[in-house]
């Protein structure tokens, strides 16, 4: 009974957790920016890129209110794939193409039948973005990959951005030497956690951290695992 109890706690706080997910990807700033965007191809009569972003951001905002009917916010992996492929396409056009990305995927997997929990690389993925790669003097370059390893589903972010300990030290300076924590990213850790107690399956994430190379720019990689089933 006291089991059955804490069960029913995790899940509780695991539904909170995963709605203050939703509402933290698709923030308000995101929201204001990406209309933003759309004013700016109006006002420069890129009548096609204005289209072309609405129509994409519209099918993003749907996707993302269709995930909140699933139960415990849990979808097919194609779903998800597809999701982050609409934000990727938007932030690209946003920020006038100053990344490409490189999405890949493992043949073997079954992405209609494999479920993973909704958004839950979207935070990284824009931190990657916003923090790592804008920063920069030159374009860069996000990479998505999902593969099948020992039983689990693993997903690889990977950028070249300007590293964590540069990027630490900007957000100290234009936040008056206090550290900026990203929310979805916090948020995503919290979800992760509470799975783990409630399926008592392996699940985890690495990183984000910095990677050990002799580039200009050392970029950051995240790789988070999921059980198959």
């Amino acid at each position: 009974r006291k089991r059955a109890t804490q069960q029913l706690v995790y899940k509780s706080k695991l539904a909170a957790l995963e709605q203050q997910s939703l509402n933290a990807s698709m923030n308000r700033h995101f929201i204001f920016n990406a209309l933003n965007s759309i004013q700016y191809f109006i006002n420069t009569s890129d009548k096609i890129s204005a289209n072309r972003y609405l129509t994409n951001f519209a099918k993003l905002i749907r996707k993302n209110l269709d995930s909140t009917t699933t139960e415990n916010y849990i979808v097919p992996l194609q779903e998800e794939i597809d999701r982050i492929q609409l934000y990727l396409s938007l932030e690209s056009m946003r920020f006038d193409r100053k990344f490409e990305y490189i999405i890949e995927v493992d043949e073997q997997l079954d992405t209609e039948v494999i479920k993973v929990p909704s958004m839950m690389l979207q935070p990284y993925i824009e931190n990657g973005i916003i923090h790592g790669i804008l920063p920069k003097t030159e374009p860069g370059k996000i990479e998505l990959k999902i593969y099948k390893h020992n039983n689990q589903v693993v997903f690889e972010i990977e950028d070249d951005g300007i590293g964590i300990e540069h990027s630490i030290q900007q957000k100290k300076k234009s936040n008056n030497g206090v550290e900026h924590i990203s929310k979805g990213m916090e948020i995503t850790s919290s979800r992760i956690t509470l799975l783990q107690k409630i399926t008592e399956k392996d699940i985890s994430i690495e990183g984000p951290y910095q990677l050990k190379n002799n580039k200009k720019y050392p970029g950051t990689k995240v790789v988070i695992k999921l059980p198959l089933n």
